[in-house]
């Protein structure tokens, strides 16, 4: 049958298909109808909304059609009922018999595949359901411990268990006969699980789909594991095997993909075949018979009968070569290996009676050459600058500008000038400049940051020779740079040195005299800047006013400029003195106030963002987000939330790809303000522990195992069962009472029962 598609007015929610593969059942919130498959087309049998007396259990989450009898269908409503109808009754009106056993909305309806009378449903207050049509009402209950239950299915395979899956990401098996216990119960998916399916051909295989973007198939034999993950681009809402092939299923999703994907799951990155009519989300998906056919339905109101041969191959799109850049610099290409040989001869004659494989049906192992290209220095980022990076940079617990300095630190050490430049340019953009003008030249070597170099004090001390000895010419220069007598007698070099000598003395550059005259020798006095509480108080240190002390007193003196008033004396001041004769002005100070001219501040945060985006499209996703958490709240509002979010993310992985456990969890601490990120840490974490004889996996709080009857744990010293504090060595796993074990190790080393192992209790 080809493609065939009809159009409702409203969308529906599921659809099932009868026992005899000839009619197709819809139901939604505001449709509930029957179609019957003919060759070409998709004809309209019963509308089962049909009525005057319409309420909410005409409003469906789920359809079942029941296998055994193709009269009975159920459905699961959406105010909590679960609702059986008979397609027999001469009345208009279908609807047979309501259950409103549950609370809350029932997401998924099971019929018994061997008996027609039981139907199982699983809803969001948590209970699973276990009806008898025979007797009208619920005969067991059965509590999942979780805040949902998102589907539930009968094992095919065996008549007396099913298995459920819920809101934590669980998966239990149950036994219908106890419904006071789980049979076995492991953690599938980090999220939500949305739908299960078990395999119509290999008894052990479920395939379980949730929020966390993949399917998973587990193999169900005494502990699970897990036979193959796919990898799906969006949330996953259902999941169906598809007939009479053992590695293929078909699956839709929640968000964003409106294809229905058929995967083999030996390959899981890219679907095997897609179906791509519906033009939103697919809400249902049913196989028939024929494994070349499927059923749908979704939001755009359509319900679709596929041909496969009309679906997209995605295979004979992918290019069969590939090439990759890791974040270490490291190249990787890919290429498929061409078989070298052809048959000649008569061999040849028989290969064109043979049928050539199309790209799309090679679904099993392809051969292929993978060449690794590796840098034999580290880029720009490498492993080294991560790690080492990541472990000694500083996020909060100090200033900021002692984060910036710190961290400018550490990439100085790694050799990244640029990053440390970054750092102290934040410093000074939102803290200020402080220590000199290191921080505004950059150097990257300075005697301040490196102890191991003296600074250079030959400047210094020459100051400080001249200011102790000025005057004379004996015992060499010590003018502050003037010639001596000897070498130089003109007058010209005579006037200079002696204006240099006067110049050094006025500027307090001088010994205890005021000045020398003569050849004789002078008694220089050391001026130990070391100790200066071990100085001379006897030496008057002060400087004198003039450098010559006048003759007599100056009586008449000279006009003062105009310019030269005293800003504190006003006009009016000035024509009552009569003159400036013997009015004694305030001459202006050599240190002049400088008042600073009143600036808007810079916004600089747009800069600073652009300075993210630069590292983080330069592979260095590390120095954007470590630059966020220390800034803080600074940059909130120019930021996107979706590249934060995205830039953490990937930091994060890098961490736990570098088993930087502790980094990464300080990392997520300080993602407060993304949801996504932050509640990395809000997941709990289960640790499933197995018995130390038969290696079973135990249940929660069981004392006893199930399978060999033994106590989960016994103390190696009194061999008794402990009920109390556990505790073992993580080398033998031996282990016993916290007091008896305290007792055995203050005095033995070795494991108490005798295995040999010195023990370590942590």
């Amino acid at each position: 049958m080809r493609t065939v598609c009809v159009t409702q007015d409203v969308p529906a929610n599921a659809l099932a298909l009868s026992p005899d593969d000839l009619q197709v059942v819809i139901a939604g919130r505001y449709v509930f109808k029957i179609f019957s498959i003919e060759d070409d087309d998709l004809v309209e049998k019963a509308n089962l909304r049909a009525g005057k007396h319409l309420n909410l259990n005409f409003s469906c989450n789920d359809v079942v059609w029941n296998p055994v009898e193709d009269c009975v269908l159920a459905t699961a409503s959406t105010n909590g009922a679960v609702v059986t109808w008979n397609l027999n009754k001469s009345s208009r009106s279908k609807l047979d018999c309501v259950f409103n056993d549950h609370s809350r909305t029932v997401h998924k309806v099971s019929f018994h595949p061997s008996e027609p009378h039981l139907l199982i449903s699983g809803s969001h207050d948590g209970f699973m359901k276990l009806f008898d049509l025979r007797r009208r009402e619920a005969s067991q209950t059965f509590t999942s411990n979780a805040e949902s239950v998102r589907d539930v299915q009968f094992n095919p395979h065996h008549n007396m268990t099913f298995c459920a899956v819920s809101e934590n990401g669980n998966v239990q098996l149950w036994d219908m006969r106890r419904a006071d216990r789980v049979e076995k119960q492991f953690t599938a998916h980090g999220g939500p699980i949305f739908a299960l399916d078990w395999h119509p051909e290999v008894k052990t295989w479920i395939a379980t789909a949730g929020r966390d973007k993949t399917i998973k198939v587990w193999d169900l034999n005494e502990i699970p594991t897990v036979c193959n993950t796919i990898q799906t681009i969006a949330s996953v809402g259902r999941v169906k095997w598809r007939p009479n092939t053992k590695y293929h299923i078909a699956s839709s999703a929640l968000l964003w993909d409106c294809s229905i994907n058929v995967w083999d799951i030996r390959r899981p990155y890219i679907p095997l075949a897609a179906f791509n009519e519906h033009k939103n989300l697919t809400t249902g998906i049913c196989w028939r018979a024929d494994p070349n056919n499927l059923l749908s339905v979704g939001k755009d109101c359509t319900l679709i009968h596929h041909s496969f041969q009309d679906a997209t191959r995605p295979m004979e799109e992918v290019n069969p070569a590939a090439l990759g850049i890791s974040i270490y610099g490291n190249i990787t290409n890919a290429t498929r290996i061409k078989e070298d040989y052809e048959p000649s001869g008569s061999l040849a004659k028989l290969s064109m009676f043979r049928k050539t494989a199309a790209l799309n049906e090679h679904n099993g192992q392809v051969l292929s050459s993978i060449q690794v290209m590796t840098c034999e220095e580290d880029g720009p980022v490498s492993a080294h600058h991560i790690v080492q990076s990541a472990k000694q940079y500083l996020l909060t617990g100090r200033s900021l500008a002692e984060i910036c300095e710190h961290n400018a630190g550490v990439a100085r050490k790694l050799n990244r000038h640029q990053v440390a430049l970054t750092w102290q340019m934040l410093q000074m953009l939102y803290v200020g400049v402080s220590g000199g003008s290191d921080h505004l030249s950059g150097h990257q070597g300075s005697s301040r940051d490196d102890p191991t170099i003296q600074p250079d004090t030959s400047l210094e001390n020459e100051q400080r020779s001249a200011r102790h000895f000025s005057g004379g010419d004996a015992g060499g220069d010590t003018s502050g740079g003037g010639f001596s007598a000897e070498e130089g007698d003109t007058e010209t070099d005579d006037t200079d040195n002696h204006d240099l000598k006067l110049t050094n003395i006025a500027s307090g550059m001088t010994i205890n005299q005021d000045f020398f005259f003569g050849d004789g020798e002078i008694n220089q006095i050391p001026f130990d800047y070391d100790n200066l509480n071990n100085m001379d108080t006897s030496q008057d240190w002060t400087l004198p006013n003039e450098a010559f002390e006048p003759r007599h007193d100056i009586l008449h003196r000279s006009a003062i400029p105009p310019q030269e008033f005293s800003s504190k004396c006003s006009p009016r001041e000035i024509q009552d003195a009569g003159g400036v004769s013997g009015y004694v002005m305030e001459t202006p100070s050599l240190l002049s106030e400088v008042r600073g001219i009143t600036t808007s501040p810079w916004e600089c945060s747009e800069l600073v963002v652009d300075m993210l985006y630069y590292y983080a499209n330069q592979e260095d996703v590390q120095m954007s987000v470590t630059c966020i958490i220390v800034l803080g709240d600074r940059l909130k509002e120019l930021l996107d939330a979706e590249q934060v979010e995205h830039w953490f993310l990937s930091y994060i992985d890098l961490l736990q790809h570098f088993e930087l456990w502790n980094v990464a969890n300080q990392v997520i601490q300080h993602a407060a303000g993304l949801p996504s990120v932050y509640q990395q840490n809000q997941q709990s974490t289960t640790v499933t522990l197995n018995c130390g004889r038969c290696n079973y996996p135990l249940s929660r709080n069981s004392l006893l195992c199930r399978k060999c009857g033994c106590a989960s744990a016994t103390c190696a010293l009194c061999h008794g069962m402990v009920r109390g504090l556990y505790v073992w060595c993580q080398g033998c796993s031996h282990g016993g009472h916290l007091h008896h074990i305290m007792q055995w190790m203050a005095n033995n080393k070795a494991c108490p029962t005798g295995c040999g192992h010195l023990c370590e209790y942590i």
